[in-house]
């Protein structure tokens, strides 16, 4: 067994668990990509399960294969790269209940899983109970009635409900460059991550790069390679059996850079953007839209856009038909937060809206001068209805700030890379916006809860190994 492998084993050896209900012996794991639970409510959850061949990643074989090759890569060849977890065909099967032995578990149906889906499978869980951790063994089967594997256990917790005061701690993500991993485990960022006991984290996009580095996806397999090889690594395995999440996807890890949904992306060809949609869709737990919003009890409510089906052609000139998100997001968007009674607000964007970013060659976001019209509009909004209880943090950038537009006032903290080697192209500081900035890779924490008489929200930014480099802070009166 090669070292990966083994030390996946050894560190999740606590969250084996036989398959309920076959006398069989149960095989090894065969869950190479872990298990990924999302959209996460007081009453509801989504998780994702995936068959795989093996138990772990491959070790061996080339990054990118052949060398010199100027075609896609086949199937066969791609299931032997490195990092590679090829799917098999069989059944999966979750067992859920709220003791962590799984005495009072009930269990879904068993669910076959084929190519047509890269072999996964999400789990749509309804009539939860708020503020509750829930156990599960997630459970796989081979094709034929074959032996039973042993399945991963994790735990997720339920939100509360909007009406009651609960702490709360998530964090926020972007730029999983593989090319720029910092750990043969995985990223560092997240066992620091996993320190902090997040309720759930918010990956904000650019979690995969099809366009910028070896093998470019150019096709179905090469694009799930991507997906499989970064979450095939122990340290992300582990951290997402214990932390739900909300999954955002930007242009990376839809097509290529700066896409918008009618561009020809000659590079990318033959794969669409319409098959890179389905894909994230297939890859994470997702419910019906992409944009959506989120309550954690009386204190948070976070929002997420979706910033590349309904956009313009960046090359358009600006004016008020330009648009990112478009009239029915935009409209669903101010409407929600107007109607919202949380404490504290924070919309959680796969790219910047205060910025600043940098002036030459980048024209897909609202910082930028190609959306201006928009991104005006949108902080002019923002400031007239949430002028004090609203955040923003985004992604995207390779950097980490805390920027206060002159004008609006709209606070932003831009989370930075998921590690040092991916960071870089900053303009520099900018005194005129900038509270904190920061050329290094880390992460974003938010917390939010109730001290007394006070409601409060900090802000941290965090280094790779997750030392806390700059905070904001910011209280008010608890309401009746």
């Amino acid at each position: 067994m090669n070292r990966t492998s083994a030390s996946l084993l050894a560190a999740a050896c606590f969250l084996m668990l036989p398959v309920a209900g076959r006398n069989a012996p149960a095989q090894e794991s065969r869950q190479a990509t872990g298990v990924k639970v999302g959209e996460v409510t007081p009453d509801s959850a989504i998780v994702w399960m995936r068959a795989t061949a093996k138990p772990g990643r491959n070790e061996t074989g080339d990054v990118a294969g052949p060398e010199g090759a100027t075609e896609p890569l086949s199937e066969d060849a791609v299931i032997k790269l490195k990092g590679a977890c090829p799917g098999a065909a069989g059944h999966v099967r979750l067992a859920y209940g709220t003791k962590e032995d799984l005495s009072d578990a009930v269990s879904t149906p068993w669910v076959a899983v084929t190519a047509k889906t890269d072999f996964s499978h999400s789990f749509a869980l309804r009539h939860l109970k708020p503020s509750t951790v829930y156990y599960y063994a997630a459970e796989t089967a081979g094709a034929e009635g074959k032996k039973a594997h042993k399945a991963l256990r994790g735990r997720f917790e339920t939100a509360p409900p909007p009406e009651k005061y609960a702490d709360v701690t998530f964090t926020v993500i972007t730029g999983q460059a593989y090319k720029d991993i910092d750990d043969a485990e995985g990223f560092n960022i997240y066992p620091a991550m996993a320190g902090l006991k997040p309720k759930f984290i918010v990956p904000t996009g650019d979690t995969v790069y099809y366009d910028s580095e070896p093998p470019k996806a150019r096709t179905v397999p090469l694009a799930r390679h991507h997906w499989q090889r970064m979450y095939g690594f122990p340290r992300h395995i582990e951290f997402h059996l214990q932390v739900p999440g909300y999954w955002e996807k930007d242009d990376h890890d839809t097509l290529t850079n700066d896409c918008w949904p009618a561009m020809r992306a000659a590079g990318a060809l033959p794969l669409t953007f319409a098959e890179g949609l389905g894909i994230f869709r297939e890859q994470v737990p997702m419910g019906e839209k992409t944009y959506r919003t989120f309550r954690w009890g009386k204190g948070l409510q976070i929002w997420l856009v979706e910033g590349r089906d309904f956009r313009s052609p960046n090359t358009m000139p600006d004016g008020p038909e330009k648009t990112i998100w478009g009239a029915e997001q935009k409209k669903w968007l101010f409407d929600t937060l107007r109607a919202s009674d949380a404490d504290w607000k924070v919309l959680i964007s796969p790219t910047p809206i205060v910025g600043p970013d940098r002036g030459t060659g980048k024209n897909d976001n609202h910082s930028n001068a190609a959306f201006r019209a928009e991104g005006d509009e949108i902080r002019a909004w923002l400031q007239k209805n949430v002028p004090d209880n609203f955040f923003v943090a985004c992604g995207d950038r390779h950097w980490q700030y805390h920027s206060v537009h002159p004008e609006a006032q709209v606070q932003e903290f831009s989370c930075g890379p998921a590690s040092d080697q991916h960071a870089g192209g900053s303009p520099g500081e900018n005194q005129e916006y900038h509270r904190f900035h920061r050329v290094k890779g880390g992460f974003l924490s938010v917390s939010a809860g109730r001290v007394k008489r006070e409601s409060r929200i900090a802000f941290r930014f965090h280094d790779v190994k997750g030392a806390v480099v700059y905070q904001f802070e910011r209280q008010a009166a608890v309401r009746p």
